[in-house]
């Protein structure tokens, strides 16, 4: 036997050797690398916004100083404006039933 085949023969015999030959068995539903999907769980929708460089400046130092991201004080600002219009979105909701 030659050297390469006695240590191919070992590795196989190892506890590595039999984790490469055997992969590890999928659960049904999973979908490969990453983190499983969530159902009802709303994601989040990227848009580009254009504001003056120094308004964007302003928010970046206000984020900072509380701590959370840009795009999470834009996103408590928008649902905070959200909320102050709840009449508009009913109104909205009226126009296109009509």
């Amino acid at each position: 036997m030659s050297k390469l085949e006695e240590r191919e023969s070992r590795r196989r015999a190892s506890i590595v050797g039999n984790m490469i030959e055997k992969p590890t068995e999928k659960t049904p539903g999973s979908r490969g690398r990453g983190r499983p999907k969530e159902e009802g769980r709303e994601l989040k929708k990227r848009i580009g916004l254009s504001v003056l460089p120094s308004l964007y400046e302003d928010i970046q130092k206000i984020a900072y100083v509380q701590r959370k991201s840009t795009s999470e004080l834009v996103g408590d600002i928008l649902e905070k404006y959200r909320w102050e219009h709840q009449d508009a979105l009913r109104e909205y909701e009226d126009i296109k039933k009509a």
